[in-house]
């Protein structure tokens, strides 16, 4: 449920604009008041971290549709913004700095590639606690998405930005690849931060190369925005982010350091 808010209302913020409301659709073979109960309750968890109001939903029982235990879950939230003030990328420039919100796990992208490598290419369990961790493989992969609305109202407040992409589906060059102007590029520097345990693991196991993970996951980045670099530590110091990147003239790319 907080998966299903979170990927909605983070598409919002980065364009700006205040997400106000959420609507839930939730479609099953047979509704097991239980489970339903508990999704419900994660998707006013979400909305609550995001600040809107969970309006109402659509509940649909559909026998044969679904197989026994599978359910279907959508949902949208809509948010306001002035015209003049939409977060379209245009206000981007060469010198500008990319700051860096860290990711709480997956966030619902990469599953596909997570199950092959660490279930079925790798045969770990659920149950598996990898040395050095303090949860189980399920408890990480089971992680909810991080909903940075607090941080970019603070942050659209406080200092101000140009533009943010949230990365998701695409990863890290192709989020940020859809936020420069035709005549800037952002380099990416991935020194500046440490790959989360996760994602170390499945490329080892997976064997995965720096291109394949950042093209499929967030690496432990959420959210990437664009600031002025006279106001970049500050904010990293106000936000908890740090410096990952900049932008620089170029042909709309991402290159990747």
């Amino acid at each position: 449920g907080i998966d299903l808010v979170a990927m909605c209302v983070n598409d919002i913020v980065v364009l700006g604009a205040e997400p106000l409301f959420f609507l839930d659709y939730f479609s099953t073979g047979k509704l097991e008041p239980s489970e339903g109960e508990a999704i419900v309750r994660g998707i006013a968890d979400g909305c609550i971290q995001a600040g809107c109001a969970l309006l109402g939903g659509e509940t649909a029982e559909m026998p044969g549709m679904y197989a026994p235990g599978h359910y279907d879950l959508a949902g949208f939230a809509v948010g306001v913004v002035e015209r003049n003030d939409i977060k379209d990328g245009s206000q981007v420039r060469p010198g500008n700095t990319i700051i860096g919100l860290p990711s709480s796990g997956l966030h619902s992208n990469g599953y596909s590639l997570a199950r092959k490598v660490l279930l079925q290419d790798g045969g770990l369990a659920l149950e598996h606690k990898p040395k050095g961790w303090t949860k189980t493989l399920g408890e990480e992969l089971l992680t909810p998405t991080r909903i940075y609305v607090p941080e970019m109202r603070k942050l659209a407040s406080e200092y101000g930005f140009h533009a943010a992409a949230h990365i998701t589906g695409g990863g890290i060059p192709g989020n940020v690849v859809r936020v420069l102007p035709k005549d800037c590029s952002a380099v990416i520097d991935t020194s500046s931060w440490t790959l989360p345990p996760i994602f170390e693991l499945m490329r080892d196991l997976g064997e995965l190369s720096q291109e394949d993970l950042l093209k499929t996951f967030n690496c432990g980045i959420g959210m990437m925005v664009v600031i002025d670099s006279k106001d970049a530590k500050a904010a990293c110091e106000s936000l908890g982010a740090f410096e990952c990147g900049h932008i620089i003239k170029g042909a709309q790319e991402v290159i990747v350091q």
